[in-house]
């Protein structure tokens, strides 16, 4: 054992180039990744008994989808790539008996590899900044503050695409590093594996190659690099990685390609320049990394002029190597903001780069040189920062504890605004579906004595994965979103799935439906279920009110209807949709909002516009797509008489075929 030990331990423990020799009172780097090691395994550990024992939160709406995925394994979803849902399907066959054996859920089995994955980063954090920032401490003051960090603590106990994105590029990161320094075919190709799966995670992945590709760029004796095989393992990691997803988008006609474009603001003008999307998500990086970001910054600077010194060597070259890994990603966000929208994990990969930073400009700040040495000059106020950051995330985990508190100061709860507290506190939001589940069970459980076949409808996918996550025996749970045309097109993955009550009418036709909706949304959908004549008959309400310690934080609408009558214009809109929201028909108008709205009233409605009616829907073409125009025109009664005498004046002529 103490051989094999002997000829590993080199390889696990590299020394620090910058450490001074080993002596009686100077422990070699070994100590610093044994300490990484010890704390990982702690954080770890605290992770599971909570998810066992004191969590309380329900699985977040991306949770319960990315679960419903796992139920239907494909190449690729509507919206990102497969490999969450494998994750999941693995944990769940493989821990889901122990998982409900023990908690009475499988919403530990679904977590479980988020707590594995994030220790399988925090340790891959702790070999890149000791590379990089050639100091085994940097390694180690990166760990410590990661579970201090808000978006890796709560990262570590949520299972969404992120969780096995940063895994991927951290480590794709270490061994792109080491192929770059050391050489050697065997770092590279492991770099393209991750990449490959990094890519099936999330599209963000896509950016890693350019990151390494400008750091290479950057360094004069490093460009011939961009020139061999290496580097190009990467670009193949990315190819192989969307085989699947671009095989499943042109089996489904190209729709996550679409929904992309949509989100990224290509296929229209109207959000290009807008501060709000921007303003957002520089306040989302804010609560994301909280005051350590703070730290990553201000080693930024120094990093980036290492793209100043092109024979940059040691640590400027490591610290300029996480700059590159940060700036890609997070200028292509900014990019991203001004064109159409974005969220504040979709720069989840650039902060491992500011993680590590701020562990390379910490260490030297916190951690003495060598054992016996004083200790830092305000050393104490990073430890007291640290641990108040643990404190706070902690109760972030714990929000229960202060509803008692927090109930004074919300208002009061009414009829239109039930669960104030659910505006505040956003853990709210994984609260009160197992308190949902007995009253919508009951629902459905009355109706089928009754020898009729409900099913249940929800206004969003989130709701209904969660809904059929809870639910007794995980029965399939629809929605039907209103939009543009009622969804001629699919709108999510559910609409995918056959049967469906969008697609499929045949098969929920006079159905009872039992409509579950948030209350605390406002606009009633069960009533937007009438109005669009989707259900037939007089409808029963209840409402459910879920309670932590006296204080609702959640509330549901839950309406029963006894006939489904289903979206029975898909087919008319979508012709409707494809003919007149085109670039083309806009074009041919004119070019302009005010022509298009005149030429749409000409040929859906035969008449022409009022003035109030150009000046509406050309302030409401400045902000929504053209498709909802088309859409709220075409369900215009005066166009649905027109388009019934067409109808009979063309089965009265046999001579002439119908309009």
């Amino acid at each position: 054992m103490t051989a094999f030990t002997s000829r590993i331990r080199p390889r696990l423990w590299r020394p620090d180039p910058q450490a001074e020799p080993a002596g009686p009172s100077n422990p070699p780097p070994a100590a610093e990744a044994r300490w990484a090691l010890a704390f990982i395994l702690v954080v770890m550990s605290a992770q599971i008994v909570f998810l066992t024992v004191g969590c309380d939160w329900d699985l977040c709406g991306d949770e319960a989808e990315y679960w419903a995925w796992s139920r239907r394994l494909d190449w690729s979803y509507y919206a990102k790539g497969p490999l969450i849902a494998f994750l999941i399907r693995l944990a769940t066959t493989l821990g889901g008996d122990l998982s409900e054996g023990l908690t009475g859920s499988l919403m530990p089995a679904v977590r479980l590899p988020a707590v594995l994955l994030g220790a399988l980063t925090a340790w891959g954090v702790f070999r890149l900044a000791a590379e990089t920032c050639r100091s085994a401490r940097a390694g180690l003051v990166a760990v410590l503050i990661l579970p201090a960090i808000p978006l890796f603590r709560i990262g570590g106990l949520i299972m969404t695409i992120d969780t096995p994105l940063v895994c991927c590029w951290t480590w794709a990161a270490v061994w792109s590093y080491r192929g770059i320094m050391r050489g050697g075919t065997r770092a590279w190709l492991l770099a393209g594996l991750l990449v490959a799966l990094g890519v099936m995670a999330k599209y963000t992945m896509l950016a890693f190659p350019a990151s390494v590709g400008l750091f290479l760029l950057l360094g004069r004796a490093r460009r011939r690099q961009l020139l061999r095989p290496g580097f190009w393992f990467l670009a193949l990691g990315c190819g192989v990685g969307m085989a699947p997803i671009v095989y499943w988008n042109t089996q489904h006609g190209w729709l996550a390609a679409e929904q992309m474009s949509n989100r990224l603001g290509l296929d229209s003008s109207w959000n290009w320049g807008r501060l709000q999307p921007l303003l957002a998500f520089l306040g989302g990086e804010v609560l994301a990394l909280g005051i350590w970001g703070y730290f990553g910054l201000r080693a930024l600077g120094p990093a980036a002029t290492g793209a100043l010194r092109p024979d940059d060597e040691g640590d400027r070259a490591g610290r300029l190597y996480l700059f590159c890994l940060w700036i890609v990603v997070w200028s292509a966000c900014v990019a991203a903001c001004l064109l159409g929208e974005t969220e504040m994990n979709w720069s989840a990969p650039a902060h491992v780069s500011l993680l590590a930073l701020a562990g390379g400009w910490l260490a030297p700040r916190v951690l003495r040189a060598r054992p016996g040495q004083e200790r830092p000059q305000g050393a104490w106020q990073y430890g007291l920062l640290w641990g108040l950051s643990l404190a706070g995330l902690t109760a972030l985990q714990h929000t229960e504890w202060f509803y008692p508190a927090l109930s004074r100061i919300t208002p009061a709860p009414t009829a239109g605004r039930p669960a104030p507290l659910r505006e505040l506190d956003p853990t709210c939001r994984m609260r009160g579906y197992r308190e949902l589940e007995p009253a919508v069970d009951a629902r459905l459980v009355g109706l089928r004595a009754e020898g009729l076949d409900p099913f249940v409808l929800t206004p969003t996918y989130t709701l209904a994965a969660t809904l059929s996550f809870y639910l007794k025996g995980q029965p399939e749970v629809y929605c039907v979103a209103w939009s543009p045309g009622l969804a001629a097109r699919a709108l999510n993955q559910h609409d995918l799935w056959r049967p469906n009550p969008r697609h499929d009418l045949n098969a929920f036709l006079d159905r009872p439906v039992v409509i579950v909706e948030d209350a605390t949304r406002g606009i009633s959908y069960a009533q937007g279920a009438v109005a669009h004549g989707v259900v037939r008959g007089a409808g029963t309400s209840e409402r459910v009110l879920v309670r932590r310690g006296g204080t609702v934080v959640a509330a549901w609408d839950i309406t029963v209807y006894p006939h489904y009558t289903g979206l029975r214009d898909v087919e008319e809109n979508r012709v409707l949709l494809q003919t007149y929201a085109t670039p083309a028909y806009y074009a041919a108008q004119g070019g302009t909002p005010q022509a298009f709205v005149r030429g749409l009233y000409r040929d859906l409605l035969g008449r022409a516009p009022t003035d109030q009616e150009l000046a509406d829907w050309v302030t409401t073409l400045s902000g929504q797509p053209r498709a909802l125009l088309v859409s709220a025109l075409a369900r215009r009664d005066e166009y649905r008489r027109r388009r019934e005498t067409e109808r009979s004046s063309a089965k009265s002529t046999p001579e002439g075929p119908p309009r």
